[in-house]
């Protein structure tokens, strides 16, 4: 059975009060919906009114050309928010699609209300827009640090560079990564079968290990930068 993560232990909801959550959700028109796997939650080009959380599970955002290709743009796990880049925009269709890559559930929360006045006046309202714009900065980062991957030659390096990242967020040299083979090489846009290869002979070079979806990163510094 899946569990859902603590509201106090999603950033959109820093410093609001508990006691203040339950108005708050009723406030900006809340509610919950299930997903199977592979479930689409948005379609390209529909409107996005509402900011999506991920209660457990996780969603894919993906883009398809005109060819039907897809590519896997990002990701988003437990307690991290997606579609808000379209959501608060004066046209707020979407231009690519969200699926749910597991079970998943998540929290919808209308953007209007978070963006605009509450008639209200309620503190905690100001609070969750600060929030919310906060965190579309921090998105913006996440989308640099996958051009940063795309923008390697082989690859190997696009391998060193997306489990470098992950090392670093996660601090460790044992790196859980939230895709599978099949996701992690549309992510970076490879050829899967050359990717399992790549994955073999770096294992064989002594510069990682891996059991199932965990690294292990040998013989860097993936600590903090001085």
């Amino acid at each position: 059975m899946n569990t859902e993560i603590a509201y106090n232990n999603v950033e959109l909801f820093e410093n609001i009060k508990n006691a203040d959550l339950d108005k708050l959700l009723v406030c900006i028109r809340s509610f919950k919906k299930d997903y199977k796997k592979g479930q689409t939650i948005y379609m390209e080009t529909d409107n996005i009114p509402y900011v999506g959380i991920v209660l457990y599970g996780s969603v894919h955002m993906i883009k398809e050309d005109i060819w039907g290709n897809s590519s896997l743009f990002t990701f988003f796990g437990p307690g991290e928010l997606f579609g808000e880049s379209f959501a608060v925009q004066k046209d707020i269709s979407s231009s690519v699609i969200f699926k749910a890559a597991e079970e998943t559930k998540v929290l919808f929360l209308a953007a209007s209300n978070i963006i605009h006045n509450c008639p209200n006046a309620c503190a905690f309202h100001s609070q969750i827009a600060t929030n919310l714009f906060h965190l579309l900065g921090m998105k913006n980062q996440k989308f640099i640090n996958k051009i940063e991957i795309l923008s390697k030659g082989s690859i190997r390096e696009k391998l060193l560079a997306y489990i470098s990242q992950l090392a670093q967020e996660q601090n460790s040299k044992y790196v859980n990564s939230p895709l599978s083979r099949v996701a992690l090489a549309e992510y970076l846009s490879v050829n899967r079968s050359a990717m399992i290869r790549e994955l073999s002979k770096m294992r064989d070079d002594g510069i990682i290990d891996f059991d199932k979806d965990t690294f292990i990163v040998k013989e860097v510094n993936y600590g903090k930068k001085n």
